[in-house]
């Protein structure tokens, strides 16, 4: 992970944001699993009007091969970014589609 070289009013933010911000409800089921997740668009659904009352946003992008750039933007001019990588199980469109989904939706729940 990598930060501006201050962070205190992006910290300050972060952790009002967090107080007030609801757990994601896990809304889809994945057939394969049997198991309920929460999609990418609930994640965001349920985080975009608390980040911004915060002060706060969330840029994600691909960079390099199978990798996912997000960071975490502050009104101050203070962020945070991390790369995450993922391989997709198949080499195709979907396949990184996928890949891509999954990454954004875990990285913006984290």
């Amino acid at each position: 992970m990598e930060t501006s070289n201050t962070i205190v009013e992006l910290a300050k933010a972060l952790s009002k944001f967090q107080g007030e911000v609801k757990n994601v409800k896990k809304d889809s089921i994945n057939p394969f699993f049997k198991s309920k997740y929460a999609s990418l668009e609930n994640v965001w659904d349920t985080v975009r009007e608390k980040l911004a009352e915060n002060g706060l946003s969330v840029s994600q992008f691909p960079s390099g091969e199978n990798e996912l750039v997000s960071v975490l933007l502050h009104t101050s001019g203070e962020w945070m970014r991390a790369t995450a990588k993922m391989t997709p199980i198949a080499a195709t469109p979907q396949g990184q589609g996928s890949a891509l989904t999954y990454m954004r939706r875990y990285a913006l729940s984290a």
